[in-house]
């Protein structure tokens, strides 16, 4: 049953010593005094969803969701967060607890997330921010102008090579299959009920390859004795983990035997404990394995608009449609700010679906072997007309057989080879110089032409003011996942950013009002309290 704060004053309650002291304990303008003032935003009604209509009464969820938001603030675990509530005076303002009461058992906090997921109600608390600094005229109703970007998330899982991510996934599977009565004993290569690695010689790749194929027939094994069997939902998530390990990297050879495949694989699994983490690329030269965490923040008022998190392989571009759908109708922006990363041709296509103007740079590919970039061609989609560097037409064309685009442009052998920039332009073995028209060309034309606008000088400079805004998310624990799966990642860059915004919000409050906010509870009537027990 729901849990509500109660109103009930003791002695040792922080409102009396303030009272007492006739001053707050903590820095008015600070984010832990913010907090205490806070109760008419992070209600109890606002979770009432979570919690059955009868039975004993629950803690209130409002003090939990403000415990999760101090864990952030001061980056600090579960059972850090009960001592910090026992015995930590700015979170006992923040909280409104009396002297001696934690208000809450570690495991509560865990308990807590898993509700907030459970009933979808982890977007709660950021959306009753922003809705707060709208109704004190903090955030403009419109967000005109809106920047997005992304920063990687460290996953908390184990990243595992082959070997042992079908080994466990082997394990895991096993142990589930076992508790059921009619699943019959197998005759297996491995023991698995060790959590250690096999012993062989890893340096000797004969020994590598032998334990391999032990690994892949075992696999196979418990992969057929559960066929139709009526599995679980949690049997078969792990059924097909360990269908997908035990093939992701693995290749057949002439034999029958089966060896590792060069490359990575697209999409591969790279841990058993967090299978939803992947491998990811920020940059070139930075590479991570776990998530992104994407982010929309209003330019002007630089308020955290909308939060959303994919693995770490998704690229940037993937999540602008889910960082707009997921605002209101009447705050989605009439302007997008991106690095290239995001100023795509798919995206310039969905956003002008939209009626939202795209200010990015138009990713320009690097010509191949040092040759002239696609950029130095002249393309006229109305006229159909490619101008090479030399000022040559191209006189060939050829369409899409379905659709009838315009796909390639083709010169001819004699153009090219007469040509005093064929050296420069191709390394074709045919001798002839080939462009291709990407299906989302015109918008990308439009992007270029308007880079080189006065306008676009103007404000493309403006999106730095998201990287102050990804930096302040990180040093409040962003970088690295503190749980394991997709949804409670995103759970903690939702809480993450809630912090964020709040600390915003009290500012601009303070900055706003040009005074000390009133401490509700400073002038009280000691004679009027009532003491209770315990």
């Amino acid at each position: 049953m729901l849990g509500r704060q109660k109103q009930q004053l003791k002695f040792t309650n922080i409102d009396v010593l303030q009272a007492w002291e006739q001053k707050p304990l903590v820095p008015e303008d600070s984010f832990y005094y913010g907090l205490s003032q806070a109760d008419d935003i992070f209600r109890d009604e606002l979770f009432a969803d979570c919690y059955a209509s009868c039975g004993r009464p629950s803690i209130p969820p409002s003090r939990l969701v403000k415990v999760l938001l101090l864990q952030f603030h001061d980056r600090v675990s579960d059972r850090e967060a009960e001592q910090r509530a026992l015995y930590d005076l700015r979170w006992k303002v923040a909280l409104n607890l009396s002297l001696g009461e934690a208000g809450f058992d570690h495991t509560d906090l865990c308990r807590f997330r898993a509700r907030l997921l459970l009933n979808k109600k982890e977007r709660a608390a950021f959306e009753e921010i922003l809705k707060a600094a709208e109704a004190k005229g903090l955030l403009p109703a419109k967000c005109v102008q809106q920047i997005m970007d992304s920063t990687y998330v460290l996953g908390a899982g184990a990243v595992q090579d082959t070997y042992t991510l079908i080994r466990l996934a082997i394990r895991k599977l096993l142990s589930a299959l076992k508790k059921r009565p009619d699943f019959p004993e197998l005759r297996l290569n491995l023991n698995y009920q060790g959590k250690g690695k096999p012993k062989i010689n890893w340096e000797d790749p004969a020994e590598r390859e032998r334990l391999l194929n032990q690994l892949y027939q075992d696999a196979l094994t418990i992969i057929s004795a559960t066929e139709g069997m009526e599995l679980s939902c949690k049997e078969r998530e792990l059924k097909d983990l360990l269908l997908t390990v035990a093939t992701q990297d693995i290749e057949q050879k002439e034999d029958g035997s089966v060896t590792i495949k060069r490359g990575v694989a697209k999409d591969r699994v790279i841990s058993t404990t967090d299978p939803e983490m992947r491998h990811g690329r920020k940059s070139h030269s930075r590479l991570f394995d776990g998530y992104k965490s994407h982010t929309a923040m209003d330019k002007e008022s630089e308020f955290i608009i909308a939060v959303t998190v994919t693995p770490g392989n998704t690229h940037d571009s993937e999540a602008t449609f889910a960082l707009v759908d997921q605002q209101p109708e009447e705050r989605r922006p009439e302007e997008a700010i991106f690095d290239t990363a995001y100023g795509t041709g798919r995206v310039r296509e969905e956003m002008a679906t939209l009626q939202i103007k795209v200010i990015s740079p138009v990713p320009e590919g690097i010509g191949k072997d040092g040759c002239f970039p696609k950029s130095a061609f002249e393309i006229d989609l109305d006229r159909q007309i490619c101008r090479c560097p030399a000022g040559q037409i191209a006189p060939e064309k050829i369409y899409d057989k379905k659709t009838g685009r315009l796909k390639v442009f083709l010169f001819s052998p004699e153009q090219c080879q007469n040509c005093p920039l064929l050296n420069q332009c191709t390394r074709n073995k045919k001798g002839r110089r080939t462009v291709t028209v990407n299906a989302y060309e015109r918008y990308l034309q439009e992007g270029r032409a308007f880079q080189k606008t006065e306008e676009f000088a103007g404000k493309y400079p403006e999106r730095c003011k998201i990287e102050r805004k990804q930096a302040e998310m990180v040093m409040h624990g962003l970088r690295k996942a503190r749980y394991l799966g997709l949804a409670k990642v995103t759970l903690q860059a939702l809480l993450i950013a809630t912090v964020v915004n709040f600390k915003r919000y009290w500012k601009l409050l303070n900055q706003k009002e040009n005074s000390v906010v009133p401490h509700t509870g400073m002038v009280i009537n000691c004679t009027t309290l009532v003491l209770a027990s315990g």
